[in-house]
């Protein structure tokens, strides 16, 4: 589905921690044209799913920062799905969500990461109430406080944020697409679902043929392509007669459990598209500065994941076995991996998948409330 252990260019951005969370005055403001953020207003049904869209107004090529959503709406009753788009495929963070605020954290180690016009440089699926009434609104906005981008010579760029609103309404909405990412082959069934599908509803896949459209349901319907097709970050638009949906596609998964460490529990890993079967990690532990892991299974199988922990003379000190099902992603503080042992600044954890799946390790300040994300490495 994705490249296996690609190797990421020399500009890799490495976190040290003396710098972890730095304040955006620290960054001195490039002289370059900045950068616009801005959240597309759209028109969502009660019961439906609104995917909010950051679009840049004109491309930018971005190593590495934050950003700050704000939600905070009854209209609102969760978190569906949230994801980061890049052409390289190479951006990974983490979003922390809490009140009704999701902050990011993340990196584009090939600066790939605001490249893409025709696509938001990131998502996040919100369930609207089944009670919300229509003519509610809900206003969207970015912190400017919490707001950093850095270009590739990590030099701040001046960034301009527009608010976006949600106004409840219609009858139209896509709440997901599966398979939402990887190459789909020729044929194959693509499910669409939602809410108020007709069938005479239209669907289109941008740069691609549809060769057959099958009304299912009113909340689900199903195309197929005429050729192999990599879905990730399509655009697909779904119109009954003068209503018009537009949702760009990803592979969702879905968590095993929850964390008992509280800030691990309300983040949300976003993956690069790398996958690995061997992965190390240099764990840190000066509190309240912590380190967890993340691990996501898009195979159509279950893996067998092994963690084996290192001192920092490399002796094994403990190992774990975990069964990751397909779809599934697993997100833990260390400690709760390796009960009884410390996983310190020093040692080293080795994954070893059965089968290539994504990694991903947090870096976390619990007096901050911020969780970077910590590219795995190919060496201890």
């Amino acid at each position: 589905m994705f490249q296996s252990n690609r190797l990421i260019s020399a500009r890799v951005f490495v976190i040290a921690l003396a710098a972890l969370f730095i304040p955006v005055a620290a960054f001195p403001a490039t002289d370059a044209v900045g950068v616009e953020l801005k959240i597309a207003s759209e028109t969502v049904p009660p019961g439906g799913t609104f995917q909010m869209k950051i679009n840049m107004t004109e491309p930018k090529p971005i190593l590495k920062g934050r950003q700050a959503g704000t939600f905070k709406s009854d209209v609102f009753k969760g978190i569906k799905g949230i994801h980061l788009y890049s052409p390289d495929g190479d951006v990974s963070g983490v979003a922390v969500i809490r009140n009704g605020i999701a902050r990011f954290s993340f990196s584009s180690p090939l600066s790939s990461f605001g490249m893409d016009a025709d696509e938001p440089i990131m998502t996040i699926a919100l369930a609207v109430s089944k009670t919300a009434q229509n003519g509610q609104t809900a206003k969207l906005g970015l912190d400017p406080k919490f707001s950093l981008c850095l270009n590739p010579d990590a030099q701040k760029y001046p960034v301009s944020l527009g608010p976006g609103t949600m106004t409840v309404g219609g009858t139209l909405s896509v709440a997901n697409v599966v398979p939402g990412g990887g190459v789909v082959p020729a044929g194959s069934p693509i499910t669409i679902s939602g809410q108020g599908f007709q069938t005479d509803t239209k669907i289109d896949i941008n740069e691609a043929r549809i060769v057959s459209t099958t009304f299912i349901s009113s909340t689900q319907m199903q195309v197929t392509l005429d050729q192999d097709t990599d879905m990730e970050g399509r655009r697909i638009r779904v119109e009954n007669g003068n209503e018009r949906v537009t949702y760009y596609s990803y592979q969702r998964t879905f968590p095993i459990g929850k964390s008992n460490h509280a800030l691990v529990a309300q983040s949300y890993p976003l993956f690069d598209h790398t996958t690995w079967i061997d992965a190390y990690f240099k764990p840190t532990l000066r509190p309240p500065v912590f380190s967890g892991l993340a691990l996501q299974n898009m195979t159509a199988g279950s893996v067998q994941v092994q963690l084996e922990l290192y001192s920092q003379q490399g002796q094994l000190l403990t190992t774990r076995s975990v069964t990751l099902a397909a779809n599934n992603r697993l997100v833990r503080d260390y400690a709760e991996l390796f009960p009884g042992y410390t996983a310190s600044t020093g040692t080293v954890v080795h994954v070893h998948s059965s089968a290539a799946i994504q990694m991903l390790g947090l870096l976390g300040n619990d007096d901050l409330g911020v969780v970077q994300p910590v590219a795995p490495a190919s060496a201890p």
